[in-house]
């Protein structure tokens, strides 16, 4: 059980301190919006102070999000297991037992109530079951399982289908830029691919 002991509650503690660390001093929504009015030369969705607290308040309760499901999704791996149906029982419970931490010490740091808390869960909720959804597809086209599902697939894809993207995406571009959705959304797909390998690296550094 050494990998076990590598996920006590108290690394959970530990990457939710590293998340924070990472919104707040190295200013991850101010450089992602900054970046998005430079590129498109939208200096109108600035507004002063209370829209910068706003835009790092919102956008950044989407980051932690979207770096909570993507952590769970690759903690199996540090088990030597791809999925999460695959692992033992001691094992699950080391996982839930670091999530349980993890989403306890940003309610402590954010002095989130009782239904902050709530709706952070129930957003979480949306977030993984968003996930779950996305890697079901990918294994079913990778296995060639239903060769309806793969024109299924195509034909999503040429209607752009919003419900087969992440909804980090179209949370933080309708947050970011609301008149202009097209080019928030591309500007948020790209910064979610950023989001995850942030969460990567930071568990990585957390569990050593």
């Amino acid at each position: 059980m050494a990998r076990a002991r590598k996920l006590f509650p108290i690394y959970g503690s530990a990457l939710a301190n590293s998340m924070l660390v990472a919104l707040v001093h190295d200013r991850l929504v101010d450089r992602f919006v900054a970046a998005y009015v430079a590129d498109y030369d939208r200096r109108g969705i600035l507004g002063g102070p209370a829209r910068e607290r706003e835009l790092a308040e919102t956008i950044g309760r989407e980051i932690l999000l979207a770096m909570i499901v993507e952590v769970r999704e690759i903690l199996p791996a540090f088990f030597g297991k791809k999925q999460m149906n695959k692992l033992k029982s001691e094992e699950k419970e080391a996982i839930d037992a670091f999530s349980r931490e993890l989403l306890a010490a940003l309610a402590r740091a954010q002095n989130w109530n009782g239904e902050d808390r709530r709706q952070f869960r129930r957003d979480l909720a949306l977030y993984s079951d968003s996930s779950a959804r996305h890697e079901v597809a990918a294994q079913t086209r990778k296995k060639g399982m239903a060769v309806e599902e793969e024109a299924a697939a195509k034909t999503r894809k040429k209607g752009k289908a919003v419900e087969e993207e992440a909804p980090f995406i179209a949370r933080v571009a309708l947050l970011l830029d609301p008149s202009m959705l097209e080019q928030a959304r591309r500007a948020a797909r790209k910064f979610h691919g950023g989001v995850g390998l942030l969460a990567r690296k930071l568990l990585r550094k957390t569990l050593g």
